[in-house]
């Protein structure tokens, strides 16, 4: 890292530009909330099932479903997409699922139900079964499963930060839950900005990735700065001087273990389906929030800290070594 930069003066700026995007992510969330297209919007469907009899013959099914494109059609409904499927329910049964818009009509798709059914019961006949439904599909949010998986990510951030106050000092914990609260409000902020499209998941496991991250992330440049303050050679500085100077040796291994972070990410992405990649990419954005609170908010969120705690302890040893040469002048009692 440059020696002319010096990160850990600069709190107002990184509280500036931190300020500004949560703030913007706070206002569109508000206004917008997240863009939740990568889920499948609201519709309606025609389950269309069948049994083993029908599904072993090839002619039945085709002409099932020939008949169904014609009731379709005859009344006014346009398919957006049908697929096949199986029916968990019975063995060898299966279902044609017809997809529809959600503002199709209730009427004309419980009318081409009712002709469905009155067609199978016509043209199949003896062991023969088909059965014709139709379901209106929308997306729901499930608000206590969110609350618990918010209070699980908050009690394993909490059980981390116990960790690092005992390992590296209270004021390395407390620099450390501003980090992890500003890295995740700063991620989900700018999932908002940036109007990734999203699972109705995405933004609780995000914020718990962008949780862990920072955290880790955290540990590694607590664990330098540990290392650098039993060095001779910080002995004489303070607090804050030993954060500024340990940021010079901290840089190297905080991103290696974010490349490695973002590279496990990447990996999974790639190999993985268009459906987990839309849901592992978007944690890239929290590696780099990670990398940014690691290496400039952080520090200069300890500077202070580091130095309050120094004048303390400074003021401390001064009373007790006060009132100890008090005792040792006062006579002693024969």
């Amino acid at each position: 890292m440059n020696k002319s930069f010096r990160p850990v003066k600069l709190l107002p700026v990184w509280i500036a530009i931190s300020s500004a995007i949560i703030l913007a992510g706070i206002l569109l969330f508000a206004l917008l909330g997240f863009d939740f297209s990568a889920e499948r919007p609201a519709s309606k469907t025609l389950e269309v099932t069948y049994n083993v009899v029908v599904s072993g013959n090839p002619d039945s099914v085709a002409a099932l479903e020939k008949s169904c494109d014609d009731i379709f059609k005859a009344n006014g409904l346009s398919v957006q997409e049908r697929a096949t499927q199986e029916n968990s329910n019975a063995v060898g049964t299966e279902k044609l699922v017809y997809t529809f818009s959600a503002d199709a009509s209730d009427k004309a798709l419980a009318d081409a139900a009712d002709a469905v059914n009155t067609y199978a019961n016509t043209a199949f006949t003896g062991a023969a079964e088909v059965d014709a439904v139709w379901h209106s599909v929308e997306n729901q949010r499930f608000i206590v499963a969110d609350w618990r998986g918010a209070i699980a990510v908050a009690v394993g951030a909490v059980v981390a930060l116990i960790y690092i106050g005992v390992r590296f000092r209270v004021s390395s914990a407390l620099a450390g839950l501003v980090v992890c609260v500003h890295d995740v409000l700063f991620t989900l902020s700018l999932l908002a900005i940036l109007r990734i499209p999203l699972y109705a998941a995405s933004p609780l496991l995000l914020a718990g990735v962008s949780a862990v991250c920072s955290l880790v992330l955290w540990m590694v440049h607590c664990a330098k700065l540990r290392s650098n303050a039993k060095d001779v050679a910080y002995s004489a500085l303070d607090g804050a001087e030993v954060v500024e100077e340990s940021l010079k040796t901290a840089w190297k291994p905080i991103l290696i273990v974010a490349g490695a972070l973002a590279a496990t990410l990447l990996l999974i992405g790639a190999v993985a389906a268009a459906g987990t990649r839309l849901l592992v990419l978007p944690a890239l954005i929290a590696v780099a929030v990670s990398v940014y609170s690691s290496l400039l908010l952080g520090p200069a969120v300890l500077a202070p800290i580091r130095k309050s705690f120094s004048r303390f302890t400074v003021k401390q040893k001064r009373y007790f070594g006060k009132k100890k040469a008090i005792r040792e002048e006062q006579p002693k009692e024969e």
